[in-house]
């Protein structure tokens, strides 16, 4: 399992950094070559099972994943089924003044190179939310 651990600062308050990063429903808009397809199965309460096609590194993956949210400090996405089964991503959002920080913790059973100093799959992920934060910061 590969363990990866990113920190991020977003220029904008809590609610509407976690109101961009956890609106999956529009991550196929958004975000197309990272989520080239998204379909919503189900929602209820604080969770969703969502359908999903994601492209990291040079690789697309094909997942189930069932998100939960808890308003605005956290979101867990676990992967249930597909090609990353057992695979989580949790984030979690913190208030520092006018500003966001956002820790992303990232269980992903994906094969790496041990050659590799710096892992494709760390540097896409980070890409991804790099992507995220212009999003938020730029509305």
């Amino acid at each position: 399992m590969l363990k990866i651990s990113i920190e991020k600062q977003i220029n904008a308050d809590i609610e509407k950094s976690f109101d961009v990063i956890t609106n999956f429903e529009n991550f196929e808009k958004l975000f197309p070559e990272f989520y080239p397809s998204i379909l919503i199965k189900s929602v209820r309460d604080e969770s969703s099972l969502v359908a999903e096609h994601l492209k990291l590194h040079d690789k697309e993956f094909i997942i189930m994943a069932k998100h939960f949210l808890l308003r605005p400090h956290t979101h867990e996405m676990r992967i249930v089924g597909g090609d990353l089964k057992g695979s989580s991503i949790n984030e979690i959002f913190s208030s520092n003044n006018d500003k966001t920080l956002l820790k992303i913790d990232a269980e992903l059973d994906v094969k790496s190179s041990l050659f590799s100093k710096k892992n494709p799959y760390e540097e896409s992920l980070n890409n991804l939310y790099d992507k995220m934060i212009t999003e938020v910061e730029k509305s």
